[in-house]
């Protein structure tokens, strides 16, 4: 398996296209041309989600 920062660094740039049938079409090719990386991207996508979803929000009356 390549570096964590090469991969995450490919799947940034997959994600950054705005037309979606490209951005799934570039997500199956990649994932056809690194069939043993799957699980660490799959692994970094659902922490990436998990950081956008978790901020902390106040109480309206503090």
């Amino acid at each position: 398996m390549r570096d964590a920062e090469s991969i995450e660094t490919e799947l940034i740039e997959i994600s950054n296209i705005a037309d979606d049938s490209i951005k799934l079409e570039r997500l199956i090719v990649w994932c056809a041309t690194h069939p043993d990386e799957v699980p660490f991207a799959l692994h970094q996508l659902m922490n990436w989600g998990d950081k956008s979803t978790s901020k902390s929000v106040k109480p309206s009356g503090e």
